[in-house]
C-alpha cells in the first residue's frame, strides 16, 4: 500500500492510499480518507485507480473516456503532445468524456489545456480536483450540455481561460473553486444557458474578463465569493437574463466596469457586497432593466459613473456608501424608500440632463445627495412619474427640500418648497372632491383661494420681490377704484377731507385718491382724509390688505436675508 502526504485545505485535507484491489473495471483501489481542520478523519471515499498511460492509450484509440468513479493522478495533456511530438496547442480529441465522481489528484497540475470534448454531454459531475492547478485553458466543448455539478477544486488555481463552450448547457450548480485563483478569461459560453448557482468561489482573485455570453441566461443566484478580487470588466452578456440574486460578493472588488449586460434583464436584488470599490462604470445596461432591490452595498465606494442605463432600481437599499450615480444616460432611477446614510451624486458632470425620471418616494436622508435643481432637471424628473400618486410627489418635493436646505442650496430650497406645497395642495383638492358633498362644493373655493393668496402673490413666501410687485398692484388698484368712485359716481362714495369746513376744491384729483390709498394701505392714518359711502368697506379692506401684505413681504424678506 502507497501513501501519499497529507493535502492541508480547509474543503480537502485528504490522505490516499493504493491497493492491489480490482474494482469494477479498475485493476487497482484507492482508498481517499478525508479529515477535518482537527485532523480528524470524516469521509472515507473508494475509487477504480486508471493510469495516464491507459488513459492516453485510449485517446489513441479514438475510444469513449468513460472514468467515472476513478482516481487519476497527474494528468496531462501536455505530456501527451510531448510524447507524440505535437504543438502545445494542438487539440486533442477527447470522446464522449465522463468523470462523474472521479478525483483528479496531482502533485503540480491537472492539464486538460486545448482539449476538444467530444458528445453529447461532458460530464464532470461530484468530481474532486486536488491541491494543484487545474488548466482547462484553450479547450473547446461540444454543443452537448457541460455539467460541474458540485464537483470541488483544491487550493491551486483554476483556468478556463480562452475556452469555447458549445451551446448545451453549461452548469458548475453548486461547484466549489477551493481557495485559489480562477480565470474565465475571454472564455465563450455560445447560446447556452450558464448555471453557476450556489456555486463557490474561495478567497482567490476570480476574472471573467472578456469573457461572452450569447442568447442563453445567466444565473449567480445564492452564489459565494471569497474576500478576493472580483473582475467582471468589459463582458459581454447577451441577450438572456442575468440573474445576481442573493449573491454574497464578500469583502474585495468586484468590478464590472465597460460590461454590455445585452438585452435581458439584469437582477442583483437582496445580492450582498462587503468592504472595497463597486465599479459599474462606463457598463451598458440601455438595452434592459436593472435590478437592485434590497441590495447591501456594503461599505467603500459604488461607482456608475457614465454608465448607461434605461430602469434602473434599488428599491429598499439602505445605501451606507458613497453611490455615484452620474449616469451617462438614464431614463428611469428608482430610489424609493432607501436609506442614505453616506453621499449620493446624482449631479452631472456638465450641463447635460441625464437622468429622465427618478422616485424617492419614501426615502430617507440621513447623509447628502448631491443634486441641482436645473442642472438635473429636478422639476420634470418627478412630474414626469406616471405611477406615482399626488401626494408622494409632494413627500419627493418635500425630502429635496429637506436635503437642498442641509447642502446650503437655498434657492434650490425654495423651488423644492414650492412644488411640494402644489402637489400637496393639488391631491388634498382632490381627496375632497373623492369624498363628495359638503366637501366637494367647499374644495374647490379653498383651493383656489390658497392658490392666489399663498402661492401667486407670494410664493409660500419664498418670493420678496413677487410680493413687492403684488403690494404695488394692490396699492395702485385701490387707489384706481377710489378716483374713478369720486370721479363718475360721487353718489356711491367719496374721499372728504377735514381741512376746513368743506372737501377741498381738489378733492376729486387723482393724486389725492393716491395719497389717501397710501395712508390707508400702510395703516398710518392721519386723519386728513377719510372715506364716505361705499368706500368705506373698500377702505377697510384695503386696510387688511396692506397690514397682510407688508407681513408677508416681511416673512419673506427676512426668510431670504438670514439664510
Amino acid at each position: 500500500m502507497l501513501e501519499s502526504p497529507l493535502h492541508e485545505h480547509h474543503l480537502l485535507r485528504y490522505q490516499v492510499a493504493i491497493e492491489d484491489k480490482p474494482m469494477r473495471s479498475f485493476s487497482k483501489t484507492a482508498v481517499i480518507s478525508f479529515f477535518d481542520e482537527n485532523n480528524k478523519k470524516v469521509l472515507v471515499f473508494k475509487y477504480g485507480v486508471i493510469s495516464t498511460e491507459e488513459i492516453f492509450e485510449k485517446i489513441d484509440k479514438g475510444e469513449d473516456l468513460n472514468l467515472n468513479n476513478a482516481y487519476v493522478l497527474n494528468f496531462s495533456l501536455t505530456e501527451y503532445r510531448v510524447n507524440k511530438g505535437l504543438d502545445d496547442s494542438v487539440l486533442i480529441s477527447l470522446k464522449n468524456f465522463s468523470a462523474k465522481k472521479s478525483f483528479f489528484d496531482c502533485d503540480i497540475s491537472n492539464d486538460f489545456s486545448y482539449a476538444r470534448f467530444d458528445g453529447d454531454k461532458i460530464n464532470f459531475d461530484s468530481v474532486i480536483f486536488g491541491n494543484g492547478t487545474n488548466n482547462f485553458g484553450g479547450a473547446v466543448f461540444s454543443n452537448g450540455d457541460v455539467s460541474f455539478k458540485k464537483a470541488k477544486f483544491g487550493s491551486g488555481s483554476t483556468n478556463f481561460q480562452s475556452v469555447q463552450f458549445g451551446d448545451g448547457l453549461i452548469s458548475f450548480n453548486n461547484t466549489n473553486f477551493g481557495t485559489g485563483n480562477l480565470s474565465f478569461v475571454d472564455c465563450n459560453f455560445s447560446n447556452g444557458n450558464a448555471d453557476f448557482k450556489n456555486t463557490y468561489f474561495g478567497d482567490g482573485n476570480i476574472d471573467f474578463k472578456f469573457a461572452k455570453f450569447a442568447s442563453g441566461d445567466l444565473s449567480f443566484e445564492k452564489a459565494s465569493f471569497g474576500k478576493g478580487k472580483k473582475d467582471f470588466k468589459n463582458i459581454e452578456f447577451g441577450g438572456g437574463k442575468i440573474d445576481f440574486r442573493r449573491v454574497d460578493f464578500n469583502d474585495g472588488d468586484v468590478l464590472f466596469d465597460g460590461a454590455e449586460f445585452g438585452d435581458g434583464k439584469v437582477s442583483f436584488r437582496s445580492a450582498r457586497f462587503g468592504h472595497g470599490e463597486k465599479s459599474f462604470a462606463q457598463a451598458d445596461f440601455a438595452k434592459g432593466e436593472a435590478q437592485f432591490d434590497l441590495t447591501e452595498f456594503g461599505s467603500g465606494s459604488v461607482s456608475f459613473n457614465k454608465a448607461n442605463v434605461t430602469d434602473i432600481s434599488f428599491k429598499g437599499c439602505a445605501l451606507n456608501c458613497y453611490m455615484d450615480l452620474r449616469f451617462n444616460s438614464c431614463h428611469k432611477l428608482d430610489l424609493s424608500n432607501t436609506i442614505v446614510r453616506d453621499i449620493l451624486d446624482l449631479k452631472p458632470e456638465d450641463e447635460n440632463v441625464v437622468i429622465k425620471i427618478f422616485d424617492i418616494t419614501g426615502m430617507r436622508i440621513l447623509g447628502r445627495i448631491f443634486i441641482d435643481w436645473r442642472s438635473n432637471d429636478v422639476f420634470n424628473l418627478i412630474y414626469a412619474q406616471t405611477d406615482s400618486t399626488l401626494y408622494q410627489k409632494s413627500e419627493q418635493f418635500r425630502i429635496l427640500k429637506e436635503n437642498f436646505r442641509n447642502n446650503g442650496q437655498y434657492v434650490d430650497e425654495d423651488a423644492a418648497y414650492l412644488e411640494f406645497k402644489r402637489c400637496e395642495a393639488k391631491a388634498t383638492l382632490k381627496a375632497e372632491i373623492e369624498k363628495g358633498g359638503r366637501h366637494k362644493v367647499l374644495a374647490y373655493p379653498n383651493y383656489y383661494f390658497q392658490k392666489y393668496v399663498f402661492d401667486y402673490i407670494g410664493r409660500y413666501a419664498t418670493d420678496p420681490i413677487r410680493v413687492l410687485t403684488n403690494m404695488l398692484i394692490a396699492f395702485t388698484s385701490f387707489s384706481l377704484i377710489y378716483y374713478f368712485v369720486d370721479e363718475l359716481f360721487p353718489k356711491w362714495g367719496s374721499i372728504a377731507t377735514t381741512i376746513g369746513e368743506s372737501p377741498l376744491n381738489h378733492q376729486h384729483e387723482f393724486w389725492n385718491a393716491f395719497y389717501y390709498s397710501a395712508i390707508t394701505f400702510f395703516t398710518v392714518g392721519y386723519g386728513d382724509y377719510f372715506a364716505e359711502g361705499y368706500l368705506k368697506p373698500i377702505a377697510a379692506f384695503e386696510g387688511f390688505t396692506g397690514v397682510f401684505l407688508m407681513s408677508y413681504f416681511t416673512v419673506a424678506f427676512v426668510r431670504k436675508i438670514l439664510r
